[in-house]
């Protein structure tokens, strides 16, 4: 296996891997999330971020083929009345192909971020995860991570 950081080259190779997961989305809540309708559906998202100074995309490949990846951000909030500063990587996306899962790219991944957030001297890691995902949930315990903050929402 092999992690090398994302290019502006590989913004079609990350929207295929994003689809995935995207679709996983779009079947729970597709009030709320699009179903990708082809591998470069999220092209231009990718073009962007790939670019923006405060986010890095690793992708891991195994044998010449991207098997996943994960998008990360350095997420800075300033002191207020109410909290004190407060600065972490946000893993916003991961994922990794279905018929690749369970060959610990995952936590390759993870700990790809966790080196990363190691050089930008982080102290936190932090990621969101949709109810629905309870595989994805104990993925993360299992590597650490634990549950801190819950949302609710009310249909009207």
């Amino acid at each position: 296996m092999n992690i090398r950081q994302a290019t502006p080259a590989d913004s079609l190779r990350l929207s295929s891997l994003c689809r995935d997961v995207q679709s996983l989305h779009a079947e729970h809540h597709p009030d709320i999330f699009k179903n990708p309708q082809s591998d470069d559906f999220a092209v231009a998202f990718f073009d962007e971020i790939l670019v923006d100074p405060i986010a890095r995309i690793f992708i891991l490949e195994k044998n010449g083929q991207a098997l996943g990846y994960i998008l990360c951000k350095l997420m800075e909030r300033p002191e207020s009345p109410f909290t004190f500063p407060l600065r972490y990587l946000q893993i916003d996306q991961i994922s990794v192909r279905p018929e690749a899962r369970g060959q610990g790219i995952g936590g390759a991944l993870i700990k790809q971020a966790e080196r990363f957030a190691n050089e930008l001297d982080v102290q936190r890691i932090q990621l969101d995860s949709w109810d629905f995902n309870v595989r994805a949930h104990a993925f993360f315990e299992r590597l650490g991570f634990q549950k801190f903050h819950f949302r609710f929402w009310k249909d009207l």
